[in-house]
């Protein structure tokens, strides 16, 4: 009908003049709709769109149905809902201001309806239809722009329209991020709320279990965590739940099933921090062991794990360098395109900054249609904006073959379902192809240097969105994190269920390197302070017996009390003393001891006395490697030798007694040389 029409407009000057006089009148008639001075301030109305033509021929039609609810106190008179094409032309920037905005807009409807009265509570069904051609659009594809209003309310959406093909069509691939949530309960010590926690997380209806239920197809990709592959092992005495181990082993299970290589990319262990990894000592050791658990992972499946995905997406070349010193080889950097600096164009999957850096890149305003399905009610217009979208990335470089990434944030959940059909009406747009990860890989390692990182500064204030949340994990954070490892090793090896406590633990620890928790930092502090508490040996946790001792012997024992104040049994305990001074001496150290939990232990020590005095003999209470567990404590022993030499002693301390006796007598009469020969003969009487 449309091809028809333009022939006869085609057929000479009279014809175009007798058109012109019976279309005037026609345009005359179609009612103008203009927005009103005071838009719909109580919220009376409510528009939903039920379907709409996704992509229209320019000689078909499009339809749009949905309905027109009634949330005020009064009936709705005869209301009426019109489609109105936008005359607007814009850039990119401006199609996600378009979809949000709410007030009919000026303009000739190209078709309305008048409703029935609609009461209060009530709704009414509409459609509205308008042809292709009426729908303005540049180029042989594209998305216009239309307002379904009422009014005094509206809905701005977008209908794809497909005039012919002359173009490279855009492919696209789809990541899907497989990360744990920021849930403290998921990493405490143990019981049913941890239970629970995990069967949100991984279990079958869980939004992992929905993402995962069938392997990723050829144009998506997997973004794994392998923290979800990890699964307790059993244990009789140990603190996780016998049915946490099997949600955990049946997720893990599922996915090893599922997961295809070449599709996949493995995270860092617990998708820890990579940001925060660049900035101290501890916080490269830390990140660093997880970036090496990401590697083991990824060589078990036979993926990638050389692309790290930091969450503050800057690709300064300085940034790259130090994300470099934390992974062997090199590193892919998977980031936004609002970090880079594109010359009018977006830039594609796969690039490489002008500093020698491989991308890729995740298409931010494509990105953000996914963070936003919260269910299927959004399905409708997110596919529509996906059609203005991606129409309008193609209009940039038609002729030019291109890949596009879409990756929501690691902090976006969108509903698993709404999502999935979201991915599947690509089919229904003609200038969308099925793209896949190794091409977008193989064209980032052979992408020509071309985009330039900016400064922290120009790309945060280009980012439409908050800047990213800092990370939970600082310089010293990293630093109390190491050293809280350390203890927890310490104390494992005195523990009797150190193995299984430690295999159980440590995994906890390591999930505070995880970036999950910039988007809750008080989370991260309660896990933290927890833990701490969980895994150090405090001082008072062992407490030495100290005062004072007689050992009025020449040998005999010393006896010590160690108090064991925890919950746990403690083995391998060693106890070492070490006099003072050489007065006494302790001739066999004692045994390692096992002390009960909230028991105590006398330990016994053979001693010899070598001469009278006051000894202090520090005690201290060790692991088996040498670490100190305890404040050490000090015995202050007195001395008393009583065996044959004792009286050799007491006969000299005799002897000089008189001799000191007759000194003083002589002293007074005899000349200071005479006194010394005296002293010579006492000497020799002596």
């Amino acid at each position: 009908m449309a091809a028809a029409r333009r022939r006869r407009l085609s057929a000479g000057t009279a014809s175009l003049l007798l058109a012109l006089l019976v279309l005037l009148p026609v345009a005359a008639a179609m009612p103008a709709v203009a927005a009103p001075e005071d838009p719909d301030a109580d919220g009376t109305t409510r528009l939903t769109i039920t379907s709409i033509t996704t992509v229209v021929d320019e000689d078909e039609r499009a339809r749009v149905v949905g309905r027109l609810s009634n949330t005020g106190d009064a009936t709705l008179e005869e209301p009426r809902v019109s489609l109105v094409p936008s005359p607007a032309r814009a850039g990119r920037a401006d199609i996600s201001t378009w979809s949000e905005g709410t007030e009919p807009v000026t303009g000739t409807a190209a078709d309305d309806a008048t409703l029935p009265d609609v009461p209060a509570g009530g709704s009414a069904p509409f459609a509205l239809e308008v042809d292709g051609e009426d729908l303005l659009v540049d180029g042989p594809a594209g998305a216009a722009r239309v307002s379904i209003q009422t009014d005094a309310h509206a809905v701005h959406t977008f209908i794809g329209v497909h005039r012919r093909k002359e173009y490279v069509p855009l492919r696209v691939v789809w990541g899907i991020p497989l990360l744990l949530p920021a849930d403290e309960r998921l990493w405490r010590t143990g019981g049913s709320e941890r239970t629970a926690a995990w069967q949100e997380a991984v279990g079958e209806d869980s939004r992992i279990g929905q993402l995962t239920e069938e392997p990723p197809a050829d144009d998506e990709a997997w973004l794994l965590d392998p923290s979800l592959l990890d699964v307790p092992k059993v244990a009789d005495d140990g603190r996780i739940e016998q049915a946490e181990r099997t949600i955990r082993r049946d997720r893990a299970a599922a996915l090893r099933e599922r997961v295809v290589g070449e599709r996949t990319l493995v995270l860092p262990g617990g998708d820890a921090d990579v940001d925060a990894g660049t900035r101290s000592a501890a916080g490269r050791d830390l990140v660093g062991r997880r970036v090496a658990e990401g590697v083991r992972v990824a060589e078990e499946l036979g993926a990638r794990s050389d692309v790290l995905w930091p969450a503050e997406g800057v690709v300064t070349d300085r940034r790259a360098r130090a994300l470099d010193r934390i992974h062997p080889g090199e590193t892919t950097l998977l980031t936004p395109s609002t970090s880079l600096d594109p010359e009018s164009f977006t830039p594609t999957g796969g690039a490489r900054t002008d500093g020698g850096t491989p991308l890729i890149v995740r298409d931010g305003p494509l990105s953000d249609i996914v963070e936003g399905l919260g269910g299927p009610e959004d399905l409708v217009l997110a596919r529509q904006q996906l059609v203005a979208e991606s129409a309008a990335l193609l209009s940039e470089r038609a002729g030019t073959e291109r890949t596009v990434l879409i990756v929501p944030d690691r902090d976006a959940s969108p509903d698993p379902a709404t999502w999935e059909q979201l991915r599947d009406s690509t089919e229904r747009i003609p200038w969308l192809a099925d793209g896949d990860l190794a091409s977008v890989l193989e064209d980032s390692a052979a992408a020509q240097p071309e985009y330039t990182p900016r400064d922290l500064g120009a790309i945060r204030r280009s980012i439409p969105h908050d800047p990213p949340a800092p990370a939970a994990l600082t310089p010293d954070r990293a630093k109390r994190l190491l050293v809280a490892q350390r203890e927890m090793f310490t104390f494992a090896s005195v523990r009797s269920d150190g193995p299984q406590w430690r295999r159980e633990i440590l995994p906890s620890l390591h999930q505070l390197t995880s970036t999950r928790w910039r988007q809750d930092q008080s989370a991260w502090v309660r896990q933290s302070v927890a833990l701490g508490d969980e895994v150090v040996l405090a001082q008072d946790d062992l407490e030495v017996s100290s005062g004072d001792v007689n050992f009025f012997a020449d040998t005999g024992r010393l006896q010590i009390t160690v108090v064991n104040t925890t919950d746990v049994e403690l083995s391998h305990l060693v106890v070492r003393l070490v006099p003072d001074n050489p007065s006494l001496r302790i001739d066999d150290q004692p045994e390692p001891v096992t002390i009960g939990p909230g028991g105590r232990q006398t330990v016994t020590v053979q001693a010899t006395a070598l001469a009278a005095g006051q000894v202090p003999v520090h005690v201290s209470v060790a692991t088996p490697g040498g670490e100190q567990l305890a404040v050490p404590a000090t015995l202050r022993v007195r001395v008393r030798p009583t065996g044959d030499s004792i009286y050799w002693v007491i006969g000299g301390a005799a002897v000089l007694l008189v001799l000191a006796g007759t000194w003083r007598t002589v002293r007074g009469g005899r000349r200071a040389d005479g006194a010394a020969d005296d002293t010579r003969d006492d000497e020799g009487h002596a």
